[in-house]
């Protein structure tokens, strides 16, 4: 073969190798394609894709004590007996100022006003410490209370507020030595 002919040869090769590559190239456009259309779209910021990544995670800032820790309560300092007894009154007068407006308790304080004839003698003074000296001057008090006793209205206010916690350990304080002795006697 002449020079010629086998440069044709060459040009018709590199030709057919040309077309097939581009052939090649098609086909391979069209699988992308076709794989790009079952994939949920991307995101685009002005036609740009746009890739996602989470943020990366930090890591703790925590430290740990390692000495043994010391164990602090936040509590009152206990008050002296005498502040004990002012605001153990003031919490009984407190709630059963609460009470003022029940019809039973005004119904009692108004017999009491009438058996003793004074004004100051009402359940927080009953409540106190000197309920033995009341009981000692005016003995009708105690017909007074059992009168009231009698009235089931009357008798579940006083449950009512007897079973305030508060106001049974404020009268404990109140009463104090003569509760306690009370119940240690057997």
């Amino acid at each position: 073969m002449s020079k010629t002919s086998r440069f044709f040869l060459g040009v018709i090769i590199v030709g057919l190798a040309f077309i097939a590559a581009v052939r090649v190239y098609r086909l391979y456009e069209e699988h992308v394609q076709q794989q790009q259309e079952g994939q949920p779209p991307t995101m685009t910021f002005n036609n740009v894709p746009v890739q996602q990544t989470p943020p990366p995670v930090e890591e703790s800032v925590l430290t740990y004590w390692r000495e043994a820790p010391q164990e602090i309560y936040l509590e009152d300092a206990p008050l002296a007996p005498q502040q004990q007894k002012e605001q153990a009154s003031a919490t009984v007068k407190s709630i059963l100022n609460d009470y003022k407006d029940n019809p039973e308790i005004q119904d009692f304080y108004a017999d009491l006003r009438q058996a003793t004839g004074r004004d100051d003698i009402d359940l927080t003074a009953l409540s106190g410490e000197k309920l033995p000296q009341l009981l000692a001057q005016y003995p009708q008090l105690q017909q007074v209370v059992a009168k009231h006793a009698q009235n089931p209205a009357f008798v579940r206010t006083l449950q009512e507020i007897f079973q305030n916690p508060q106001f049974v350990q404020s009268i404990v304080v109140l009463q104090g030595a003569k509760v306690a002795g009370g119940s240690s006697e057997k």
